[in-house]
């Protein structure tokens, strides 16, 4: 099976899972039926066209099912346990279309090199890189992941790239693995962080809040998460007194680019002229 046809396969059998367990959290009460109905809508959009661009490759023979004896009925599914407030944000994430630029990371093509977020350096997280992430494609970065599951600091350049090209859907289970499984709270709440802003970016106000002051209280100095919080304060939860002094706090970070002093002041200079 090509590479490409391979992973066509892999998100379709994932989102068809996604549907199934969205259905029985529906059942459990775990989701309201407003979001099932988002989620379930966006599901079967991206599930319509991962169908369509499979119709472009052949079907190779080892992904046709086996046919059982008839004498053999088929093994029973097992039910797949209820998914944590994560794994719910996750389904929303993963189908997301790609919005027009994020609001703060500073403008990639301007040639200033600036940059908004926070790079962990090598040798921050455990375990060391193998290899320059710059030097290689997403493919073979996936390739090394995949083969090696928990140098975290690998996983996080290919995370921050997928991030950074507005690839939400392949960020998001890397973020996620790590905010799993990082054995440095730098590491989870650089992870959560940008989870969060995920989530603000398809209208998961709360929960992106909720991320984001969980990272600050697992790296009270991430300055990504800070700059994060008071974006979400201002536009996702619409408590405009309270982004003020976020904004304000956010302005006296380090590193940050013209562009996203810019929008900072124009934030402020809107909170502002909203308050009393």
């Amino acid at each position: 099976m090509t590479s490409e046809r391979k992973r066509l396969v892999e998100r379709r059998d994932l989102v068809t899972r996604d549907l199934e367990e969205l259905a029985e959290q529906q059942d459990l009460g775990e989701v309201d039926p407003d979001t099932a109905a988002r989620l379930r809508a966006a599901y079967k959009t991206e599930l319509d066209s991962l169908e369509a661009s499979l119709a472009d490759f052949p079907e190779e023979p080892d992904e046709r099912p086996a046919t059982p004896p008839p004498d053999e009925a088929p093994a029973p599914t097992p039910a797949t346990p209820a998914r944590p407030v994560s794994q719910i944000v996750k389904v929303s994430l993963v189908i997301v279309v790609v919005l027009t630029g994020a609001i703060f990371l500073a403008a990639r093509g301007d040639g200033s090199g600036d940059q908004t977020t926070v790079q962990s350096a090598p040798g921050e997280s455990p375990g060391e890189l193998t290899v320059d992430p710059n030097a290689v494609s997403s493919e073979q970065l996936e390739a090394i992941v995949a083969a090696n599951p928990d140098i975290v600091g690998m996983r996080m350049a290919l995370a921050d790239r997928y991030f950074e090209d507005e690839d939400y859907g392949s960020a998001l289970d890397h973020y996620l693995y790590i905010a799993e499984n990082a054995g440095e709270a730098v590491d989870e709440a650089q992870a959560l962080a940008r989870i969060g802003w995920m989530a603000y970016r398809t209208g998961l106000h709360i929960e992106a809040d909720e991320y984001v002051r969980t990272s600050l209280e697992l790296d009270p100095g991430n300055a990504e998460a800070a700059l994060y919080r008071g974006f979400i304060t201002m536009y996702g939860l619409e408590d405009v007194e309270a982004a003020i002094p976020q904004l304000e706090d956010a302005l006296e970070l380090p590193n940050l680019s013209v562009n996203v002093v810019a929008q900072i002041n124009d934030a402020l200079e809107e909170a502002r002229g909203r308050t009393p």
